[in-house]
This record gives C-alpha cells, structure tokens and sequence, in this order.
C-alpha cells in the first residue's frame, strides 16, 4: 500500500510541475498581468487553479466575481480588476491579521471589495461546519459570473457549504463557474456532492471537471463554459 500512496504521490507532483510550466508559459506575455510573483503552496491555491483562473479571466472576462479566502488568487483578481474596470471584485476574508498583512503590500483596485467576515459554527445534516456568518447579508441579491471557494478553514464534513444557501440566487443558472479548491478532502467532496444534489433538483444543466496536481479544485459550469472542463 505505501507503494502505491508513493507512486500516486509522485504522479500528482509531476501533474503540478506540468501546470507550473504550462501557467508560467501561458502568461509570459500577458498584457494585463504585470505581477507574475505567485507562491503555490499546499496551504494556497495550486498551479492547476492559478492556470485555469487565468485562463478564465483572459479569454471569458467575467463581470462580477466573488472569492472566499483571501490569497494568491486575490492577487491576479486585482489585477484583473486594474485592466478591467467595468469588473468588480469580492473577497470575504475572516482572519483580520491576513488582510493586514496582504493590504499592507498590494493597493486595492477602486472595483475591488475586501470584506473582513466572522465565521460561526452551524450544523448541516447534522454535522459541526463552520460558515460565514450573516453570508446573505454580504452576497445581498447579487449575480456571479464566477465563484471561488477557498474558506474558511475547515471541519471534518461538509466544509465551505455556504456556497450551497447561494444556488440559485447568486448565479444565473445558464451562465456561471463555480470552484471548490481542496476538493480531494473528504470535507469538500461531501460540498461537491451536495452542490450536484442542488443543481439537480433545480434543474440546472451543469459540467463538472477536478483539476488535480497536489491537491486538488472542482470547476463547476453551466453550458456555455463547458470547454473550461477539459483545459
């Protein structure tokens, strides 16, 4: 058995090698993103997200993003924003000694939002999660083309299941994305399969690919974003 954990875990470190090289090929001569300083790590975004992120942002300008958790992919989000005014950007951050640290290198954009959020504790099929508390009041009745859920930190089940209160009313069923970044941990593999459940009930035509390397990110899509499923 520790052989084939070894073995898979090579893999998955050649995977994430391959998207570091893909992305820093991709953006070599980007003409929006001037910063091309990213830290991958495993308490971070990896190089397979990063890569998809940019690609999303380049080629599909999305209007209206919204992020949960504040890191590296924040720092291509506002940059973004600067080449795209017409954008906006909201990131709901709960540790307040992080968004010191990241506002005190980085200005943010005038179409960028950084809402500091308290997380509380709640049930949901009966188990402990942790969610954002008074989420709808920081959503309100806002459309997203894009959402990426990073945070908070996480239980044992069901983690990061506030996007679940957000279908449909945040998202115009027939044009959205969706990512769930950490999706190979059983906590976010339960909110995978429940935001499925979800769009199935409400009959939402969605596609569904995981971009895996280290670890990895489900991308949930409706039609017309389908090719994001096989970069």
């Amino acid at each position: 058995m520790k052989i084939f954990k070894r073995a898979r875990e090579n893999r998955n470190i050649l995977k994430e090698i391959n998207y570091a090289d893909v992305f820093n090929s991709t953006i070599s001569n980007s003409k929006w993103l001037h910063d091309k300083s990213f830290s991958p790590t495993s308490y971070a975004i990896g190089y397979p997200l990063l890569y998809v992120l940019y690609r999303i942002l380049d080629e599909q300008q999305p209007g209206n993003i919204l992020e949960f958790g504040l890191g590296q992919s924040t720092k291509l989000f506002h940059q973004y924003a600067d080449s795209r005014k017409e954008a906006r950007i909201t990131t709901l951050e709960h540790d307040e000694e992080w968004i010191k640290f990241f506002s005190g290198k980085s200005i943010l954009p005038s179409n960028a939002q950084l809402i500091k959020v308290e997380c509380e504790i709640a049930s949901y099929r009966s188990f402990r999660i942790r969610t954002i508390k008074d989420l709808g009041k920081h959503v309100d009745h806002s459309r997203y083309d894009l959402i990426v859920v990073d945070a908070p930190t996480v239980l044992k089940r069901y983690s990061r299941s506030q996007i679940l209160k957000m279908i449909p009313g945040n998202i115009d069923p027939g044009h959205f994305i969706i990512i769930i970044d950490d999706s190979q941990r059983r906590g976010e593999r339960d909110t995978c399969r429940e935001l499925e459940r979800k769009f199935r009930e409400l009959n939402i035509e969605f596609y569904r690919n995981d971009y895996s390397g280290i670890k990895s990110s489900a991308l949930f899509c409706s039609a017309d974003f389908r090719f994001l499923t096989t970069l």
